[in-house]
């Protein structure tokens, strides 16, 4: 019998089921075509992921000009990765990133997070120092989130002109969507925001898009269905856990916002503007001063927005209004999907 050369990772045998085993062994030592294929590339630039695969690790942009487009490509963090795709600008300015054609799925945290990642304590008291810091032109487009373990898309403080575009929010534990304090100027279009906020860690239920001390914003366009608390909440957090130290007083209210040409379909609320003006806060440790001497409520501002064209499908109520000078035009309210 002649001897074949195998493999330079092989060692020559004469006898015909240890060559069959050689074999074997080898093949277990080198990498399988599935396994390069589905490595991500470096994060910069313009990146392509591989359509058929499923990426079980996160995705982390902190550059400028990044164009990250998934293909279709799937990431699945299996409730143990925390975030499925950071754009962190690291307290530096960050802008020009575009992330799309990605589905996102089982991340313990958020699917999506846009932050500059910069600690409450290490803000600047000049805001437009901040706003500098953080990531603005950021837009997300095409893309699935479902199965977050908190919110399925969270845009953080100071993040501004960014957009979120012909997407899919489902079943995340709390909000769909959030817009963070101090956040402007962003854009949720054409979205389908849907069964999102039926949990959220014993203290109630949430709302699928949820405006928090965020102003100039449009929300346009977006079809809100069967979401835990409502569709969209406007309010100010009144700078809950203060004791802790980590708290951030809102200095921006939830004010000239535009909420026009939704659906709502199924909301126990479609829209609540000032949606904690009458809610008894007394267990959220505000930083906020009182409005009542029991220090139960506190001021909840969300004036100057304007309400029109939006469509209302089977909800308990369509629109509460507790805020000021928000002009509600044109409430379409149906009674039959």
């Amino acid at each position: 019998m002649h001897k074949q050369s195998i493999n330079k990772c092989c060692v020559y045998f004469p006898l015909l089921y240890l060559l069959s085993f050689s074999l074997t062994a080898c093949a277990a030592q080198l990498p399988t075509a599935q396994s390069e294929k589905c490595t991500l590339p470096p994060l910069h630039g313009e990146v392509s992921l591989v359509s058929s695969c499923v990426y079980p690790q996160s995705i982390v942009i902190t550059t400028s000009n990044t164009v990250l487009d998934c293909h279709g490509a799937t990431l699945d963090g299996n409730s143990k990765i925390a975030f499925g795709i950071v754009v962190n600008s690291k307290g530096k300015p960050l802008s020009d990133v575009r992330i799309q054609n990605c589905k996102i799925r089982n991340f313990s945290h958020s699917g999506i997070r846009v932050t500059s990642d910069i600690p409450a304590n290490e803000l600047s008291t000049n805001h437009n120092e901040n706003y500098r810091r953080s990531p603005t032109h950021i837009d997300i487009d095409n893309v699935e989130v479902t199965g977050s373990g908190r919110v399925g898309i969270y845009f953080d403080d100071y993040v501004s002109h960014s957009s979120l575009s012909n997407s899919t929010v489902r079943s995340s534990y709390m909000s769909g969507v959030y817009l963070e304090h101090s956040s402007r100027y962003n854009r949720i279009i054409n979205n389908q925001i849907i069964y999102n906020g039926h949990e959220s860690f014993g203290k109630g239920k949430r709302e699928g898009l949820a405006i928090d001390s965020s102003a100039y914003n449009l929300i346009e366009g977006n079809r809100f269905k069967s979401n835990g608390a409502g569709g969209v909440f406007l309010y100010k957090n009144c700078g809950e856990h203060f004791s802790t130290g980590k708290s951030v007083i809102r200095w921006q209210h939830s004010d000239y916002n535009v909420i026009k040409n939704n659906t709502f379909i199924n909301e126990p609320v479609g829209i609540w503007l000032a949606s904690r003006q009458n809610k008894d806060l007394s267990g959220f440790d505000c930083g906020d001063k009182p409005k009542d001497e029991s220090g139960k409520y506190f001021w909840d501002y969300a004036n100057s927005n304007m309400v029109e064209g939006n469509r209302f499908i089977e909800n308990n109520k369509s629109v509460v209004n507790e805020g000021k000078r928000n002009n509600l035009q044109q409430l379409a309210v149906l009674t039959n999907f």
